[in-house]
């Protein structure tokens, strides 16, 4: 007979088993959970990787845009400047400092309005296109530079807006048209002396067949007259009159007559020579003391694409232009030789006198058709000097202080060979 008892459950230890295995199960719970946020986390850290490689792309390819848009900007012959919506300058390139003379540091991130104002970029610039939210295409104005010259331009404006039409600010592209102006204003002028020129040629022929009768008058009614007639003096008059009208024609119509000529190669030494040996017997006639210097070396040719004649009379009327300006007397000197700078393109010749000298403000107008200083002066020899010289295609450079004297320096193209 077997006396032993059952075993009796402890409740305690049987809560202890519960919450354990209740542990454990949690455990097991947070240990798939902990491992499935691994899992996303690496996920999500690749998907990071991925997203940071394709933002630094993106970053990349705009800051690489930018340094190409930047380069365009800089590099393009058209002023460009931008203002944001407060008005504050947000891009201006090289070209734009160039026309308006600010450095780009100058003027980057600073107001427009009290940068520049009315008195550079007119009523009509970027901001008025801000406010009115209305660009210019293809127009023309005058703006003003930081030395206060007017700079005429042509420009075109707009207003800059984002993807969803949010206004970001106004640009205004602008180019600068001196030149062009200048060009413009040339072949005006040429085109005047062409109509001047057909004008001129016609009314020369009508003007010089009674010149030439009237000279022709005067001189068979001087022959007739006695030594010691009172009259005598007064004809004398009437014909050195006729005499300067006539060759005040002439250089009319020389200046205003197309030039129809063939270049070759000339010896310019050659050409010297026979010009100032004329105006120097020139000069003993009318009784000047003015001393002629002759400078080039005969021994080293140099040789120049142009038309003997045109190329004398050049030489000439430089020289008695010079005469003139010595009404005292003085020193006339002629050379030619090659630039000192070793180029080859050009040679020249130099007419040097000790006269009175040219004013600074009227160096650039003494080449202008009917400027004169002088009293009994036409206005055209030193016009038609710059008209050949055009039409050689050379240079002229003037050089002259008052009361000691001009330097002439007239460039031609170098002959290296025959033409």
């Amino acid at each position: 007979m077997n006396n032993k008892k059952p075993a009796v459950s402890d409740p305690m230890f049987e809560q202890l088993q519960q919450a354990f295995q209740d542990f454990q199960a949690r455990a097991d719970k947070l240990s798939s959970a902990y491992e499935a946020m691994q899992k996303d986390f690496k996920k999500i850290n690749i998907e990071l990787d991925k997203k940071n490689r394709a933002l630094k792309e993106s970053l990349a390819k705009q800051e690489e845009m930018q340094t190409y848009l930047n380069s365009i900007l800089e590099s393009m012959n058209n002023g460009v400047i931008s203002v944001n919506t407060a008005g504050k300058i947000t891009q201006f390139n090289k070209a734009a400092a160039e026309i308006i003379g600010y450095k780009q540091d100058e003027v980057w991130d600073k107001s427009f309005d009290d940068l520049f104002n009315d008195h550079t970029f007119t009523k009509v610039n970027v901001l008025s296109v801000l406010k009115s939210g209305k660009g210019h295409v293809r127009d023309e104005k005058v703006i003003w530079s930081k030395s206060g010259s007017p700079v005429p331009v042509s420009y075109q404006s707009a207003v800059l807006k984002d993807q969803k039409k949010e206004t970001l600010g106004a640009v205004e592209i602008f180019t600068d048209l001196t030149q062009i102006k200048a060009l413009e204003e040339e072949m005006q002028q040429k085109k005047t002396m062409a109509a001047l020129g057909e004008m001129a040629a016609t009314i020369v022929h009508e003007i010089r067949n009674p010149l030439g009768a009237m000279g022709v008058w005067a001189s068979l009614l001087n022959r007739d007259l006695q030594d010691d007639e009172p009259r005598r003096e007064i004809l004398r008059k009437i014909i050195d009159a006729l005499s300067r009208l006539n060759r005040i024609v002439t250089n009319l119509l020389v200046y205003c007559r197309p030039i129809k000529s063939q270049l070759r190669r000339v010896l310019l030494q050659d050409v010297l020579t026979e010009t100032v040996n004329f105006v120097d017997i020139e000069i003993e006639r009318i009784g000047k003391e003015i001393a002629v210097h002759k400078k080039w070396n005969d021994k080293c040719p140099v040789y120049v694409a142009a038309d003997p004649e045109k190329l004398q009379q050049m030489i000439m009327n430089l020289c008695f232009n010079a005469v003139q300006a010595m009404p005292e007397g003085g020193e006339l000197t002629v050379s030619c030789g090659k630039p000192k700078d070793g180029k080859d393109e050009f040679v020249h010749f130099t007419i040097t006198d000790t006269g009175v000298g040219i004013e600074k403000e009227r160096i650039d107008k003494i080449f202008d058709p009917f400027h004169t200083s002088k009293e009994n002066g036409t206005g055209l020899g030193l016009a038609i000097v710059k008209k050949f010289v055009d039409y050689h295609s050379g240079y002229i450079k003037v050089d002259s202080v008052v009361n000691k004297g001009t330097t002439i320096k007239v460039f031609l193209p170098h002959a290296k060979k025959e033409l």
